[in-house]
């Protein structure tokens, strides 16, 4: 005998996965992000050790203040020359600024296919 409801009630209790699996280029995403911010509090302990503003950095290494802002925020990501320059200015070491961030894992896709043989 046919009970209504039976088939309603059933699909109406599973619940989908707590997390589904992340597309690569969102994963990528979130680890850059990670990766930026972390290095934006290690470059503001670093010119906060000098006792130096934004504003004052900013005039060392002859940027805006708001790109150190956005560099401190995670919001930009710094090239290897503005990286050299950062720790010049700040009077430390390149790897100082980078010391204890983690290696990301995640890689972006490639945008390009290969080509057949």
């Amino acid at each position: 005998m046919y009970q209504s409801g039976g088939l309603e009630t059933a699909m109406s209790s599973i619940q989908p996965p707590a997390q589904a699996p992340r597309d690569p280029t969102e994963a990528y995403r979130a680890e850059r992000a990670r990766l930026l911010v972390a290095f934006g509090e290690k470059l503001r302990a670093a010119r906060e050790r000098r006792s130096l503003s934004q504003e004052a950095l900013a005039d060392v290494v002859n940027v805006h203040r708001t790109h150190v802002g956005a560099l401190e925020l995670g919001q930009r990501e710094p090239g290897l020359a503005m990286l050299l320059i950062l720790a010049h200015g700040l009077e430390v070491s390149p790897g100082a600024l980078l010391e204890g961030l983690s290696v990301p894992i995640e890689r972006k896709a490639p945008t390009h296919s290969k080509r057949a043989p």
